[in-house]
């Protein structure tokens, strides 16, 4: 074999190209093209040339230049020749394999790699006949770059074509004279030992296949990239303006880089595949860089596990792998051993390589939550989780989630996945149980300790040692991180006390060791800190006890604003504390005051709509009196730094508590969202530290309480962008608090019962301040779509001020009609209608039947019962309040004109399309007057009146090319303010699908909503009746298409009772599925199954007839029509038995 080598090593001829000016020189040898694939090629290229010249650069045809590297004859010749070469030596492989099983296992790689070059040579013709034509953009500076990378190509593939053709020949000796079959067991013995003499020179074949295939892959990826920024206008080629698919290309490129690098060790000689790796420069195109906390700058060791990590996850995969799988590597071990940082880490020097490096915390179901809906914001989406993980499932942007401390068992970490397998995923957690989630590489890392002379390094330089380093210091060094079982946080809490001098290098040990026989001889007050892990988290809680005490031992504005912060924060959520919720805890109780007493004085002076009884007077004076022996007069618990008893906030003394917090690693902070986090241990040992007891538990849990509830503000103030997006970061921190004040709670209640005299110990009330709270924090639940939480508070609230107050009080109207919205967003419309009609009444006796507050809940209520399909009432209602709001506050009120946005609505439900337009109208222009153009109440008005413009069965009555118009316009406002799958949104989608299909434009339609339900099912539920009616118009529209099978299976589906029980009445049906089966009737009968129409016009006959009750709904236009049509389908069975008579009487 040698002897063949070296024999075609002195045959071949070195083909090199000769300097030209402006151009590149090449020496490079193309080695066994001749002998190994087509001796004859060289002679035909300049016959061949001739038909190619005018797609060449002209560089390239000089005349000097001895073989065109190029040209684009030898580049299809050249992925011919190798092409040819690969499925020869794949079928020599796959018959060795066939023949002897040793074999089989040592080449199964070798195959491998044959068949992904045989890939990417396919690829390589293919872009090479997709733009061999075209012309280039002479202004680009990529149109030199796209000519070296098809030179750099051509090289690469003569380096394949003679690594291949090697590999060919020892194939043939290893098979031997005798054929591939083996021949008994003696010749299969030889073929094995002439395997295992070339084993060396296998392996070198094998790393020089490797290289010239990832060259070749690497400058393919380059060249599409190239092929799209050229095809850019010469005036656009900024990163910021790059194509869709320019970023695609740039990130393969990426990855393709990372591959190379992690798999691959250039022979330095191999100049082609160094010239493509090292020409190349990564695009940086990473648009979302979202992680717990930015990388200390103490990071120290781990080097070795983050190469590994980047290769697992970035080099170029093995049959052994698992193919089409999520990538996901689990971190696990022992809490302050760096996983986290690790995973940060990670991210921070590969960011480059993701479109998006993202972070949830998977501590608890709120976190969980409010994470991923930070993610849905990113991605446009509906901010839930469900609606996040969807979109990162159909992402084809490569990304990166690190899902941190998945730790609670009540959450299966298999559900955290966005489903499918794009991405990768790290997760960080103490259990060692999900380790069997990972899929690459060695799946997992165990964490427990650093190395010895890693955590020597990282605590010297946490405590600020000069270098270099003594061996005194050194020894100093080992024998603190040997005490703390070099356990990385609690190393970098220690460095950091060594250099606040709180105490030295020498005897840090001593202080180490009396914080903790303190803390073992306290720890049992707190059970949290018992069972496992103990011994190491003591090594974190010991040291930063240090840091504590000598926190508190500084008599200092700063250090103790930060004491008190810390305190509070441990009552938090650890992640996002952000410094709005501080500052907006001092700015909003101001808003809030001004806005009290402005109104206060627009309402002094006004007459009373209703002269009050002596009785009523007097209960008024009781209700005030009771409101203000329930105010606190001891003012609200806050840290000193937030108080504004003398309304002046001093912002800086603020940030310099923060930063003194910052500088201990105490708290961490991130740039990006301005705000800090705390490592999780750090927090739990604040709270539950032992000199700290249940009472001052309780004061620094409700002083993180009243900061976040100062934080809120309450409508009509809470509407701004500002407001609405801090009350999304909210949530965990309101979760945490109440959790921890449920906590307390039954830890007093306890202590209580042991106490022998328990009249001494002062019960805990739910009084006007935790009243308060409870509201604000119920928005908070509300608008991150957890109603049954919200639902609880509301319900505590509404009990303990109507008890109270009663329900002439205001503020018990206010919190019952509160309470009543919560119902109608989960679709519990019968509960929500019942408290409005409490309300109203309560409106009627205290401040009589034209009061502004009676008018507008007697417009809610007309709203609802509208919905209930109680459409007497409803009108009358309406058309009472619009007749009252007219004369009292004015036709061009803002409530008026709802009214009658509301009442035109109602008259549409009554086939009465001309009124409902004039009342749209009205309300459409006096909205656009009063509010604006793009306010929501405007939108929906101009919805409403772009609808009227369709008939109940979806025909177009009138205008439909304006109501078109207008409902696109709409849908694109809405995109704007709420983003694309906001409910809001996906109603406009909805109508303007239905629009389209009563314009004719069926396909459309089917188009919009097709894509718009799965979102609603999602995000709001199968049975939510906006998912219930896009389901609806959606067959409907398949109808119209005669696709008439399919359309009836999602009507039948729709029309089932129990998804509308919520809010269907006991005498009555739901209006929606009234209108569902009338559409299915329509179906039946178009379908000419009159059999099954008749017996669901049967149905609807009963259920209009008992809608509204007392059988009111037979005066309803639509029982006319039904009537009608259900003789009309009577009639057809009666024409049809006639017709079967007469063919029966004429056959016989």
């Amino acid at each position: 074999m040698v002897e063949k080598l070296s024999s075609i090593g002195k045959n071949k001829q070195p083909i090199t190209r000769k300097n030209s000016p402006g151009t590149r020189s090449y020496g490079k040898p193309l080695g066994l093209y001749g002998n190994c694939v087509a001796c004859s090629l060289s002679s035909v290229l300049p016959d061949r040339l001739s038909p190619w010249q005018p797609f060449l650069p002209s560089r390239l045809l000089d005349a000097n230049v001895s073989i065109r590297m190029a040209d684009p004859f030898s580049i299809i010749a050249g992925t011919a020749s190798l092409l040819d070469i690969c499925w020869r030596v794949g079928a020599y492989l796959s018959k060795v394999k066939a023949s002897a099983g040793k074999i089989e296992r040592d080449l199964e790689a070798f195959s491998y790699e044959v068949t992904a070059l045989i890939t990417t040579n396919e690829s390589i013709q293919a872009l090479w006949s997709a733009n061999s034509g075209k012309s280039l953009d002479a202004q680009s500076p990529d149109t030199t770059r796209i000519e070296e990378l098809w030179e750099d190509i051509n090289l690469a593939l003569h380096g394949c074509r003679e690594a291949m053709g090697v590999l060919a020949l020892l194939i043939e000796e290893v098979i031997g004279k005798d054929g591939v079959a083996v021949q008994g067991k003696r010749d299969g013995i030889k073929k094995v030992l002439r395997k295992q003499s070339k084993d060396d020179e296998i392996r070198e074949i094998r790393q020089r296949i490797t290289s010239h295939q990832n060259s070749l892959q690497l400058t393919l990826s380059a060249l599409n990239l190239c092929y799209v920024r050229n095809s850019q206008s010469s005036t656009d080629r900024s990163l910021a303006v790059l194509s869709d698919t320019m970023e695609y290309w740039g990130f393969k490129l990426n990855h393709e880089l990372a591959a190379i690098r992690a798999n691959l060790a250039l022979d330095i000689n191999d100049k082609a595949s160094q010239q493509s790796l090292t020409g190349q420069t990564q695009v940086k195109l990473n648009k979302h860089f979202y992680i717990p906390r930015a990388v200390s700058s103490m990071f120290t060791g781990r080097v070795d596990l983050l190469e590994d990590l980047r290769n697992s996850l970035f080099g170029v995969s093995t049959p052994i792998e698992k193919k089409h799988v999520q990538k996901r590597f689990i971190i696990y071990g022992l809490g302050g051993s760096g996983k986290t940082e690790f995973c940060c880490k990670f991210g921070q020097d590969n960011r480059q390589s993701f479109w998006g490096v993202f972070w949830i915390n998977a501590s608890s179901p709120q976190s969980v939550q409010h994470t991923y809906s930070t993610i849905a914001q990113i991605g446009g989406v509906e901010p839930n989780e469900r609606a996040a993980k969807d979109w990162l499932a159909n992402l084809d942007r490569p990304w990166l989630l690190l899902i941190d401390n998945a730790d609670d068992l009540s959450i299966p970490l298999e559900e955290l996945f966005p489903e499918g397998d794009r991405g990768v995923i790290l997760v960080t957690t103490r259990n060692p149980v999900n380790r069997i989630y990972g899929t690459v590489g060695k799946g997992s890392y165990h964490f427990e300790r650093l190395a010895e002379a890693e955590a020597n390094n990282l605590l010297l330089r946490a405590a600020c040692e000069p270098t270099p380093w003594s061996n005194t210091a050194l020894e100093y060094a080992g024998k603190i991180t040997t005490r703390l079982g070099f356990l990385a946080l609690a190393i970098l809490q220690a460095g950091k006390a060594i250099a606040k001098r709180i105490c030295t290098l020498s005897n840090y040990l001593d202080v180490y060791d009396r914080s903790w026989q303190k803390i073992r001889r306290l720890r049992t007050k707190s059970s949290e800190f018992a069972g496992k892990e103990l011994t190491v988290s003591m090594n974190v809680y010991s040291s930063y006890e240090i840091i504590f005490r000598g926190l508190e031992a500084t008599d200092s504005v700063t250090t103790q604003d930060a004491v008190q912060l810390i305190k509070m924060f441990s009552f938090f959520s650890w992640e996002d504390l952000r410094v709005d919720i501080l500052t907006t805890s001092v700015a909003h109780p101001r808003r809030q005051i001004e806005y009290d007493e402005a109104e206060a004085v627009k309402s002094a002076g006004k007459a009373e709509y209703k002269a009050q009884s002596w009785t009523q007077r007097l209960k008024g004076w009781a209700i005030w009196a009771t409101t203000a022996l329930l105010a606190d007069p001891t003012g609200p618990v806050l840290p000193m730094v937030l108080r504004d008893d003398k309304e002046s906030f001093d912002e800086d003394r603020l940030m310099d508590a923060l930063d003194q917090l910052n500088q201990l690693s105490l708290i961490y902070y991130q740039e990006a969202t301005d705000s800090y986090s705390m490592h999780p241990l750090i927090h739990t040992w604040v709270r539950e530290r032992p000199q700290m007891s249940t009472s001052e538990q309780a004061l620094w849990c409700q002083a993180a309480a009243t900061t976040l509830s100062r934080s809120i503000l309450l409508p009509p103030l809470d509407e701004t962008a500002s407001a609405v997006s801090l009350r999304r970061h909210l949530l965990p921190h309101v979760s945490h608090v109440l959790e921890y004040q449920a906590n307390i709670e039954s830890i007093l209640s306890e202590n209580q019962k042991r106490r022998k005299f328990r009249w001494s110990v002062i019960k805990h009330n739910f009084g006007r301040l935790q009243a308060i709270e409870a509201a604000k924090f119920s928005l908070i639940y509300l608008q991150n779509g957890f109603f049954s939480e919200a639902e609880a508070l509301q319900v505590k609230t509404r009990d303990f001020v109507c008890a109270r107050l009663g329900m002439e009080h205001a503020a018990a109207r206010r919190i019952t009609l509160f309470l009543a919205m919560t119902y109608s967003l989960q679709m519990r419309n019968n509960k929500a209608a019942e408290l409005q009609e409490d309300v109203f009444q309560a409106c009627k006796v205290h401040l009589g039947p034209s009061h502004p507050e009676t008018l507008k809940v007697m417009n809610t209520l007309g709203a609802s019962r509208r919905f209930q399909g109680r459409f007497k009432e409803a009108r009358e209602l309406l058309e009472e309040a619009i007749k009252a709001m007219t004369t009292t506050l004015g036709p061009e009120n803002e409530e008026t004109l709802l009214a009658m946005d509301n009442l035109g609505r109602l008259m549409w439900m009554y086939l009465q399309y001309s009124e409902a337009r004039a009342l749209h109208t009205k309300a459409v222009d006096g909205m656009t007057r009063v509010l604006d153009p793009v306010h929501e109440k405007t939108l929906i008005a101009k919805e409403n009146l772009a609808m009227a413009c369709l008939s109940f069965e979806g025909d177009v009555l009138i205008h439909g090319k304006t109501a078109h118009d207008s409902m696109a316009k709409v849908l694109e406002e809405r995109k704007q303010r709420f983003g694309k799958e906001h409910p809001w949104t996906l109603y406009a989608i909805c109508n303007l699908a239905r629009l389209k299909s009563g314009l004719g434009d069926h396909n459309e339609a089917e188009r919009l909503m097709r894509a718009a339900l799965p979102i609603a099912q999602r995000n709001l539920g199968e049975n939510h009746f906006g998912t219930l009616a896009g389901t609806t118009h959606l067959a409907q529209v398949l109808v119209r298409q005669g696709r008439l099978d399919e359309a009836e299976n999602m009507f039948t589906d729709v029309i089932q009772r129990q998804r509308y029980a919520s809010s269907a009445r006991e005498d009555g049906e739901h209006p929606d599925r009234i209108a569902a089966m009338w559409y299915l009737l329509q179906a039946y009968q178009k379908h000419g199954k009159i059999g099954d129409a008749i017996r669901v016009c049967d149905e609807l006959l009963q259920a209009v007839s008992a809608i509204g009750g007392q059988g009111l709904g037979l005066l309803h236009p639509f029982a006319k029509q039904l009537q009608e049509r259900s003789e009309e389908l009577r009639s057809l069975v009666t024409t049809s038995e006639d017709d079967s008579s007469d063919m029966v009487l004429a056959a016989a």
